[in-house]
This record gives structure tokens, sequence and C-alpha cells, in this order.
């Protein structure tokens, strides 16, 4: 996983990683600045998409690891404040078989986190265990997100 702030110097270098990074930090740029209606909006197929999302952030109790499989992806902050959970797949116990996407894992009591304000995002790897969405203290714990889904494979 990848944290970074949609005005890191880094981005150039990331966008090499991927023919539709660029693009992807293109348009939450742009979803920073001026944020889009919820909902889902295609950039090539199911090959790029990304979705524009609001939600009251859930209390930590309720979090659960979240992997996938076939697409990659960048979710970034428009809004609010939350915290995102991540560890390793070997650390945790499977508690929903792979579906469309995506397998779920129990929380367990080890993790890392990092706290994401508006333009911060993470870049999420097939395999790479996640649990966004998460209230962070101090905020009303509503949250905008762009999430941009990018086929793997």
């Amino acid at each position: 996983m990848i944290v970074a702030n949609l005005k890191s110097p880094e981005l150039a270098l990331y966008a090499g990683l991927n023919k539709y990074f660029g693009e992807a930090f293109d348009i939450a740029k742009k979803a920073c600045a001026n944020i889009p209606q919820n909902g889902k909006y295609e950039v090539d197929g199911d090959a790029c998409y990304y979705m524009i999302q609001s939600y009251d952030a859930k209390s930590p109790f309720d979090a659960q690891f979240e992997s996938h499989r076939d697409y990659i992806d960048i979710q970034v902050v428009l809004d609010g404040e939350e915290i995102i959970r991540f560890e390793s797949a070997e650390k945790l116990s499977l508690s929903k078989e792979y579906t469309p996407d995506c397998e779920l894992f129990a929380m367990n009591k080890d993790y890392d986190s990092v706290r994401l304000c508006k333009g911060d995002m993470t870049i999420i790897f097939p395999g790479e265990p996640h649990a966004p969405g998460i209230f962070a203290e101090g905020t009303d714990g509503h949250v905008r997100k762009l999430v941009v889904k990018i086929r793997a494979k």
C-alpha cells in the first residue's frame, strides 16, 4: 500500500506504475476542487472506473479487513477524515471466502493505521488487506471519498 497526498511530488513517480494512475490522479485533483455527484463513472469500461461515495464513518468495532484480487484501489478523501487500517493477509483470519473481487477478514488486535484527511490517498494493490472508513476522533464522521478501481490483470 502506498499512502500519499495529491500534492506530493512523488505522484509523478507513482504515475509510471500503471497506465491509468496518471489519469486517476488528475480525476482526484479535479474532484477535490469540485466534488461530483455520488455515483459510478466510467473511464475505460471495467478496466478503469471510479465512484464518488458519501458515508458516515463506522466504529472501529464494526471494521473488517477486505482484500481484492482483480482490482487496484486508489482511495482519496475528498472531504472529512477517516482512519484506514492495514495488515498482511498472513496475520488475519478469513471470515468470508472470495466473491467477485473481495474477500473479508476478521479484525485482529495487531494492525497499522493511517489517518486520511482531504487530499490524502492510498493506492491499495491486490492481496493487501485494508479496513477503510473508520471514524476519526475529533470529526463529525461524515466522509466524501473517491475510489478509483483499476483492473490489475
